[in-house]
């Protein structure tokens, strides 16, 4: 899942902020986001979860998962 969220960040850039957290050194943000799987990705729009993939996630998952959330 590591290089299909490093493609969206570089081919969405200008519509997206992509972090990337490391579970392990980040166990409070962990818990805040209610994570119980990795890799997980967690989509925040306006300070609140939008939308959430967890375990390892197609391509097509992730494009389906953010394009509602894209600006036009």
């Amino acid at each position: 899942m590591e290089s299909l969220v490093a493609w969206v960040r570089v081919t969405q850039k200008r519509r997206l902020r992509v972090i990337d957290v490391d579970a392990d050194r980040n166990p409070k943000l962990v818990d805040e986001l209610h994570v119980s799987e990795t890799p997980s990705l967690v989509l925040i729009k306006d300070r609140r979860e939008v939308g959430r993939l967890e375990g390892r996630a197609t391509g097509r998952q992730i494009e389906e998962l953010i394009r509602p959330h894209l600006a036009a």
